[in-house]
């Protein structure tokens, strides 16, 4: 009997050391990953966060939550504030796919370790996950995830602002959307806003094919946000390399005024058909979706 407790014992000594030497390395290592994120050296910083990832996996309250390590509050500190620099770095290269992974796990520590205060960057996180919500066109998540926060939190600047935001834009007051971009709370959501923009301005450009048979220049800049001509044929372009031109629907330049009446511009794009069905399909989600918000 006291052999086997022997060779039980060491084990445990050995687990609690092994983490103990994890926390150390992966603090070393989050000092430099800090510093090439200050530097925005995406490559470097994506080398050492699967670094920091695999001595993680050695965090006994990495897969298990309710672990009674005695490093428990030095880990979670450090996987928070890890995934918290990759969730901003993300946000910072439009990176999309790196945001939702990351975000994912901050979730957890967020909402599961409640024995550990409660992080500064947090309502800037999750207001950056709304904003993201806005700027994918993922209309439906965004009420979930609001749901999800606590009504003092959404006092917060940078939850109240984002909310602002998805008003302005079921509103239409896309204008507002382009001001409300020069009075962001944090750096950090210039790009997922211009990303939201870019969203806007596609949506409003295909609208404006089947609303109008002609528009000036000047109309066109003002609906579609930009500021000098230069900027919309830019945009007008860029839209027109990355789509068929049947599916266009004219944006033909005729001197000041853009033409949508293919007969007047003298082409034979082939006129679009009213999707009774999709309208109908649209409508009744959108009556659902009000349904359940309220």
């Amino acid at each position: 009997k006291l052999q086997f407790l022997y060779f039980i014992e060491p084990p445990r000594n050995m687990e609690g050391k092994a983490a103990a030497r994890a926390v150390k390395e992966a603090n070393n290592l989050f000092t430099e990953y800090k510093k090439q994120h200050k530097d925005n050296n995406v490559l470097k910083c994506k080398e050492l966060l699967d670094e920091l990832k695999v001595l993680f996996t050695e965090f006994p309250t990495f897969l298990n939550p309710e672990a009674a390590a005695p490093t428990r509050p030095q880990e979670i500190m450090l996987v928070r504030e890890t995934m918290e620099h990759a969730v901003l770095q993300a946000a910072t290269n439009k990176d999309i796919k790196d945001f939702q992974r990351h975000f994912e796990i901050l979730r957890t520590y967020y909402n599961d370790f409640t024995d550990s205060p409660q992080s500064e960057r947090r309502l800037l996180i999750l207001g950056l996950h709304l904003l993201r919500l806005l700027a994918t066109n993922e209309t439906r998540a965004f009420h979930m995830e609001l749901e999800r926060i606590k009504v003092a939190d959404q006092e917060s600047m940078y939850i109240k602002d984002v909310i602002q935001l998805e008003r302005y834009l079921m509103e239409g007051s896309y204008h507002k959307m382009l001001q409300a971009r020069k009075k962001v709370p944090s750096d950090h959501y210039v790009p997922l806003m211009d990303m939201m923009l870019l969203t806007v301005r596609r949506e409003v450009f295909q609208c404006a094919m089947s609303a109008y048979d002609r528009l000036s220049v000047d109309g066109a800049c003002k609906l579609l946000m930009f500021e000098n001509k230069e900027e919309l044929l830019n945009f007008i372009e860029e839209e027109k390399e990355s789509k068929e031109e049947e599916t266009l629907g004219g944006w033909i330049l005729k001197g000041d005024t853009f033409l949508f009446n293919h007969t007047e511009c003298g082409h034979t794009l082939r006129k679009g058909v009213l999707p009774f069905e999709q309208i109908l399909t649209n409508n009744l989600n959108y009556a659902h979706e009000l349904y359940r918000i309220v």
